[in-house]
């Protein structure tokens, strides 16, 4: 398979529809979709089983409530895929990502990772900011040891990377995403 998708979730009831849908409709379609309850309250996990029924990419995990950085892990480990896409319950992912992203790594074999643009807007919908990532790979590395430059949920990682740098560390309750950049930049470039 090339690609795992990997979400963990916790209480986003209000915005995981849409997260999800962002996800199964994009134009690259062979894909997992591994999603991490991580001991949700509401009725997270629900929603999820009726988008699984509708889809069987989706992949289905009901945790107690582990933490973030050890559901990724738990979503990683199963991950069948040659690349790991992240996703939060509240990024909508455009349609073409995944197959742009796909396509960059595919042709360039000394990056590890890939992230892309992303707006950044608020919980009705509006524009907030806008971040934007060099198309140079080596600008990227640079600028990455001095401040994380990526959103966590618009990440492509070589699963073969993470596997060697074990993952995410389960002992950052914050910033468990930029951490695991600058263990993996001593591996490959960004991009």
């Amino acid at each position: 398979m090339k690609l795992s998708v990997v979400m963990s979730v916790y209480n986003d009831s209000k915005t995981v529809s849409k997260a999800v849908e962002s996800i199964l409709n994009q134009t690259f379609t062979d894909f997992e979709f591994i999603i991490i309850n991580d001991g949700s309250t509401d009725n997270t996990a629900s929603i999820i089983k009726d988008h699984q029924r509708k889809d069987k990419r989706i992949v289905f995990f009901n945790n107690d409530n582990f933490g973030l950085a050890r559901s990724l892990n738990l979503g990683i480990k199963n991950a069948k895929g040659e690349y790991i896409a992240r996703q939060d319950a509240d990024d909508i992912s455009l349609p073409d990502r995944f197959k742009y992203q796909i396509q960059f790594l595919d042709r360039n074999r000394i990056i590890g990772f890939v992230g892309c643009n992303c707006v950044i807007i608020d919980t009705n919908g509006s524009f907030l900011n806008l971040v934007q990532i060099s198309d140079n790979p080596k600008k990227n590395t640079s600028r990455l040891k001095n401040h994380n430059i990526f959103c966590h949920g618009s990440m492509m990682f070589r699963k073969e990377l993470l596997n060697k740098i074990s993952g995410y560390r389960e002992f950052f309750k914050y910033a468990q995403d930029y951490d695991l950049y600058l263990r993996l930049i001593e591996l490959s470039q960004s991009s």
